[in-house]
Parts: structure tokens; sequence; C-alpha cells
């Protein structure tokens, strides 16, 4: 009787085993067939996901240092990029400003996160201490007159000119567009999904 509960036990224990670790591959099986035929998930992040997440090609920007920054440059950390014109009105500014409170809010992780701000004339900063003042850790960079390669990678289907959109985005260390932010988007959920990007990811 004894070996009989002992026998019923080891296959409970086996076919519990098996069901654990079946569950995230029948899961991942579950979502890849859904996303195939465009169904959409309920997901707890604030920010609009690129959904496949979008692989950036080369390009390289000007820094306001007159450095070269090639895109491959930016690997290894989350990026927060904000885009906008160099005149960086009240929105570019609250942009900027959120963008650096949300890094400082990481605490321990703050490392592992840089800013970048793509504008379109470095010339018209040349003479603004505020940006250095304000924020020292920023990359400041910007196309050659007349190319858009970086920039046209951050077109949307509701974004059709991202420089004049004045969005925030996410790349994550690999070199992938992964989240979009509008405006209007509260630093709180943009911290939030930058937080949990920073708890499952084993990059950056």
């Amino acid at each position: 009787m004894g070996n009989r509960n002992l026998e019923a036990a080891n296959k409970g224990i086996i076919l519990a085993i098996f069901v654990i670790c079946a569950l995230p591959i029948i899961g991942a099986w579950w979502l890849l067939q859904g996303s195939e035929k465009g169904e959409t998930f309920a997901t707890r992040n604030y920010g609009e996901l690129i959904i496949p997440a979008r692989p950036l090609g080369e390009a390289t920007l000007e820094t306001l240092e007159s450095k070269k920054l090639a895109i491959e440059e930016l690997r290894e950390k989350w990026t927060l990029v904000v885009l906008g014109p160099a005149e960086c009105n009240e929105i570019c500014r609250q942009n900027l400003y959120e963008t650096r409170q949300i890094r400082l809010a990481t605490g321990k992780d703050m490392h592992r996160i840089q800013r970048l701000w793509v504008t379109n004339d470095l010339s018209f900063l040349d003479e603004s201490g505020w940006l250095q003042e304000q924020h020292p850790d920023l990359i400041v960079a910007s196309e050659e007159k007349g190319e858009e390669g970086f920039v046209n990678q951050f077109v949307l289907p509701d974004v059709p000119d991202p420089l004049m959109a004045q969005r925030v985005y996410i790349i994550d260390p690999i070199g992938n567009l992964v989240i979009s932010y509008p405006p209007e988007e509260t630093p709180e959920h943009m911290l939030k999904d930058l937080k949990r990007l920073l708890f499952v990811s084993q990059i950056g």
C-alpha cells in the first residue's frame, strides 16, 4: 500500500513539473498565433508598444560637441529619445525635464539609462548654456542637413512627422525601438514602464 502511495505521489510530481515547464511554451505559442492573426492583448504598459519591436538601421548623427555619433554607440543601455525642433518650445523643455527626472528616479539603475535629444539644427543651440546647466547628462545630436535617415525610423501610423510630434521613445540596449509616448503622457506612467523593462530585462 505504501509503495502504491509513493508511486502515485511521484507520478503527481512528474506531472506537475511537466505542466510547469510546458505552460510558458504554450503561452508563447498562443501569443505568437494571436499576433500573426492581428489580435491584440491586454498589457500593463502605458506607452504605445511598437509591435514588433523595430530594429533601428544604421545612421550617424552629429553631436553638439561636433562629434560623430553612430547609432551602434547607443547600444548596451536603455535610451530615452526626445525628438523636437531646436527652438525647444514648452513641450520640448517639458520632455527634457521629465526624462531627466525619470532617469534619476530609477535610482540604482540610473547607469543603465541614457538620454538623447535629436533635433534639427545644432547651430541654433550654440549659445544655449541652459542645456549644460540643466541637462549635463543629455546627448544632443542632429542629422546632417537634408538627412532624415534616423528620424524617419520613428515614423508611426499616427505620427508622420516625428520631429514635430515631439514624442518620447524608448530604445532597448540592442537597438530596437520598443515604446512611444505622446507629449501628454505622464512621467509617472513612463517611469513605471521603464522600471518594468529594467526589472524583467537581463540586458542593458
